[in-house]
């Protein structure tokens, strides 16, 4: 319980707002400051308190022109950590009886229903396809998944900045697919999961053949 309550106010000040920034990339002291309207110094506070904690790590970046390298900050695997550890060995647990109990057939059936569930009842169709995509990083977004757009002609990819099922994808591979099945049923088209399942920071990654017509 008081692991809950740390972690509520943590994720609720301007800690958990530079966290969800730096789930999306590394930045600066002044990137941050201007990006979530606080002053450099109590970036700098913030940032001090979460190094001391493990969830962030200082890195140079190369040098452009004259002066020192600049210096910016990322999340550590640690981060990846913040859910209380019970909710993913309870889960591990039950997804594991649930195959047991069922088998594969029915069991790929349940992580359907899911995904199903997840992606909700609204029809592709009715928005366009640009529309649907930033509904779809929204939803992602709510579930602990943000992605970024790559686009190479009519290949398209969601690359994650890390994996909300991180401790659990390892052995359980198939939870994966269960989010391609949301990105897929919100998109409207086929889509297949190249999620990184590495120990350091897993990944999400979906990726779709998106024609002009979409």
């Amino acid at each position: 319980m008081a692991t809950n309550r740390w972690l509520s106010r943590l994720l609720a000040g301007s800690r958990g707002r530079l966290l969800a920034r730096l789930r999306r990339a590394p930045a600066t002291i002044n990137e941050l400051g201007d990006e979530l309207a606080l002053s450099a110094n109590a970036v700098r506070s913030h940032l001090a308190a979460l190094e001391r904690d493990g969830l962030v790590a200082i890195e140079q970046v190369p040098r452009r022109g004259v002066g020192k390298p600049a210096h910016q900050y990322r999340l550590t695997a640690e981060a990846a950590a913040l859910t209380p550890k019970a909710y993913d060995a309870v889960l591990d647990v039950v997804l594991a009886a649930a195959r047991d109990k069922v088998g594969p057939k029915a069991y790929a059936q349940i992580l359907e229903n899911v995904a199903s569930r997840l992606a909700g009842d609204r029809r592709p169709a009715r928005a366009g396809f640009e529309a649907r995509l930033a509904e779809t990083r929204a939803l992602l977004a709510r579930i602990g998944a943000e992605v970024t757009v790559e686009r190479n002609g009519s290949r398209l990819r969601l690359v994650g900045t890390d994996c909300p099922l991180s401790a659990l994808v390892a052995a359980h591979p198939e939870l994966c697919g269960v989010l391609a099945g949301v990105v897929a049923r919100r998109l409207g088209v086929s889509v297949r999961e190249c999620c990184d399942r590495s120990t350091t920071l897993p990944r999400c990654c979906f990726e779709a053949i998106v024609r002009s017509a979409a």
